[in-house]
Order: C-alpha cells, then structure tokens, then sequence
C-alpha cells in the first residue's frame, strides 16, 4: 500500500526544517497525549520551538527528530502559522515557537518514537548528507532538500505501510485495508478517506452512546477492545462493540483483539451496528455523517455468525537452505 502525500507533490514548494524531541525537555506524558490525539482524530495541531524563527513560513514543511540514542524521525507535517515570540520562558524550550499541524488526510504521519520511527537511525545515517544533520539541538533548523526529500521516499514507499501500522493499532490497520479492498471491489470506484471514516465511525459511537444512556447506563467511550462500556446498579455492565457502515450491515470487519474479548464476555456484550449512514461535507470540505438503520444484537455471539479471517501471520522457527 502506497501512501501518496501531498507533501511529496509539492515538494518544489516551500522549505524543509527539521523539529527535535529530546526526552526530559517535553514531558513524555505530553508528546504521549500528542501521538494518541492524533491516532484518534487524524489530525492535532502543537506549538513547537523554532530556531529559525525568520525564515520559516506557514506551508514550509516540518520533520520530527527525536535526539539522542537511537534517533530517528516520528513525524511529518508543515507549519500553519508564523513564528511568535514566547510569553513565558521555560527551561530547556527556545523563545520563538510556530505551530504545526499533522493531517492525516494530507499524507501527514505520526507515530510514538519510543515504539519505532518512520525512518529509523540505521536509515537516516545512509542519507548522503553529513551526520551533523541529525545531531542538532536547536528545534526548527533548516534541513537539507536531499534529505527531506529522502526522508519523503522511505515514507511514500516501502516504509509506509510500516508509518501506517505504526499509527494505528496492527489489527486496525489491517480492517481499514480490507475495508478500502471491499470498496474498490464493490464497484464503488472510490477509496473512503480517513476523515470520512472518522466521521462515520463517530456518528455510530454517538448514536450508540446515546441509546444505552436513555436506557439508564453509564456510559463511557473506550475505543478498544471494544467502544462502549456501559454499567447500570440494576442490570450490570455491557461491553458495546459499535460499527457504523454507508452499506447494509450484514457484514462487518472485526479485529482479532474484538474476537476475542467478545468471545471471552459472551454474557456481556452487544454489537450495534448503524448502516445506511450518508455522508456530507461543508464549505471547507470536512465531512459529517447522518441518518442510519439502528440494529442491535444483545447479548450478541459472535460465534453464531460466519466469522472468516482476514489472513495469517506465521512465524518462521526453522530456517531452511
């Protein structure tokens, strides 16, 4: 799977700069927040120090660096504002800062750089550019065209799939390309992009949420193992797996980590599946979803339908000549 970016596109435009992480100078906890933010919506948006504070424009575009052993870049996206000068001064941060913005509808990525890196060091260090490059301190520095330029190709390449996996949860990940194969299969012409996946998957987690709380549960939104864990004094919990789908609903795509909590609270869990779900988008082109078929299956055995695998993963113990 091939991940064009508009980044690579226009890569004739604007500048390339280079924004470091180091641990201890932006709490873990923060740059943890940022990452999962951005894994849930698809988008985030964080003020980060610049250096050359004088230079750089909105529309340059911005590479994540996290400094010391072992280095390697976890993000690219592009700067949305100019460079303002800091009311407060903290330790370890520079007094100019611009925003960045990672849209994952626009080909940017991120991922967790204590979990792996979309160019890892081994990789970095290959790039004809010298090693200085990746050792520097200061936060928004030029970088190099040859390198961002090859830092682009490790991404829209073969290491995209692994940006991609490194972004989502595996199983995840694989359900949205079986999805995206249904769809091309189906006759439907067209790929669903991730800001109307989004849309619909909110809009039957919303319908869901909405369902269970008239009912007189509590209702919390988990994400996974399963969307909804809804408890009530009288009747107990409900772990909720929701779906949301513009088709009839008859089939849905399943982790294997939804496999098997569904399995292991048979009792306890129900499917809500919303189908039929239509899709708009505004001026500015961000889609929202409305309208759906509710169906519901409480308590809902997963074993009762005709559940295929999506594809095997084997791991090799002998090696053979």
């Amino acid at each position: 799977m091939t991940r064009t970016s508009d980044q690579t596109k226009d890569a004739s435009e604007g500048h390339d700069y280079l924004f470091t992480w180091a641990p201890g100078h932006w709490p873990l906890e923060d740059l943890v927040r940022f990452v999962r933010e951005f894994k849930l919506r698809g988008e985030v948006e964080e003020p980060w120090t610049c250096a050359a504070h004088k230079k750089i424009q909105p529309g340059d575009r911005a590479y994540l660096l996290k400094q010391h052993k072992p280095v390697g870049i976890f993000g690219r996206g592009r700067v949305v504002g100019e460079a303002v000068r800091r009311t407060e001064n903290e330790r370890g941060r520079g007094q100019w800062e611009v925003p960045l913005r990672f849209d994952e509808s626009r080909g940017d990525v991120l991922c967790d750089p204590l979990e792996g890196f979309l160019v890892d060091e081994e990789q970095l260090f290959r790039i004809p550019v010298p090693r200085t490059q990746w050792r520097r301190q200061a936060a928004g520095t030029s970088l190099a065209e040859k390198a961002a330029r090859a830092i682009d190709d490790r991404i829209a390449g073969a290491g995209s799939v692994a940006a991609w996996m490194l972004q989502k949860d595996i199983g995840n990940a694989v359900v949205e390309v079986a999805d995206q194969i249904k769809l091309s299969r189906g006759g439907q012409g067209f790929l669903m992009s991730p800001r109307v996946r989004r849309a619909i998957e909110l809009h039957a987690v919303g319908l869901a949420k909405q369902h269970y709380e008239q009912k007189g549960y509590s209702v919390k939104v988990k994400g996974k193992p399963y969307d909804l864990l809804c408890t009530s004094e009288g009747r107990g919990t409900i772990y909720v797996e929701v779906k949301g789908t513009q088709g009839s609903g008859l089939e849905v795509l399943l982790t294997p980590n939804e496999v098997m909590h569904a399995r292991a609270h048979k009792d306890q869990v129900a499917l809500f599946v919303v189908s039929g779900i239509t899709v708009s988008s505004d001026e500015s082109g961000i889609p929202s979803a409305q309208g759906g078929e509710k169906a519901i299956y409480e308590p809902w055995d997963i074993d009762c339908g005709d559940l295929q695998p999506l594809g095997y993963s084997l791991t090799i113990t002998k090696r053979t000549s």
